[in-house]
């Protein structure tokens, strides 16, 4: 079980490197999301390269397929392994607050595009519902795409165990979003996330217990909060009995 913790992007130098300490004394691996909800704040693939050489953990950036072509794709990912970061989740992305979006990829298309040209590095991945129909999650997970972060896996433990067992057949792995809510929080993230599932601690603890054996480890976010989210972390690790960050 591999945990991945989500750290909120920030312009600020010194916020930055009290939110990569915090994490990473606590998961196996940083998510670091690109423009959230559309709104510019600073470029994931450059946090990335940055906290990979500074300090030396797993990181993996988002790249938001509605802000980029084709060129500007395989330059991100190109320049993402040579900086030794071996992981990059591709996403379609909301809206962009500001400009307009590129309409020339699908997510599928530049997981092919990347595949080839790239070489199978670095690793790629992509969001995943488990509310979609299982011909369209079959469909995705049929995609060059070697890891999934998984939404609404509270949906039906039937389907997370179907989903799972087809994705194992198909040598991918999967990682499920954990939005943990403090009191800082709860308010902001139930407006935020409208359907999407928000656990306390105690309920994100009792959740991992539950899907352990049908996913390869969890994504924990709690958007503003980041001592909530390495606190989830190293609670996760130590009721499940996994190594400490």
């Amino acid at each position: 079980m591999r945990l991945l913790g989500e750290l909120e992007p920030t312009k600020n130098p010194d916020k930055l490197a009290l939110r990569v300490e915090k994490l990473a004394q606590a998961v196996d691996a940083i998510d670091i999301p690109e423009a959230p909800m559309g709104r510019p704040i600073a470029s994931a693939a450059v946090l990335a390269a940055y906290i990979k050489a500074k300090y030396f953990i797993d990181v993996v950036p988002h790249v938001r397929i509605v802000d980029v072509n084709t060129v500007g794709l395989l330059s991100i990912l190109g320049g993402l392994r040579a900086a030794g970061v071996e992981e990059a989740v591709l996403l379609r992305g909301d809206r962009p607050a500001l400009g307009g979006t590129v309409e020339e990829l699908t997510v599928e298309e530049a997981a092919s595009i990347a595949a080839k040209r790239l070489h199978g590095s670095p690793r790629l991945g992509a969001m995943l519902s488990l509310r979609y129909p299982m011909e369209a999650i079959r469909s995705r997970l049929e995609a060059p795409l070697s890891f999934y972060l998984v939404l609404r896996a509270n949906y039906s433990i039937e389907r997370l165990a179907e989903v799972s067992k087809l994705a194992r057949s198909l040598g991918k792995t999967l990682y499920p979003y954990v939005i943990v809510a403090s009191k800082k929080n709860y308010e902001k993230l139930k407006m935020m996330l409208a359907d999407q599932p928000i656990y306390s601690l105690d309920e994100a603890i009792r959740f991992a217990e539950k899907v352990k054996s049908y996913v390869d480890g969890l994504l924990i976010s709690s958007p503003g909060d980041m001592d909530t989210v390495a606190e989830a972390a190293r609670e996760i690790k130590r009721r499940l009995g996994l190594p400490r960050g």
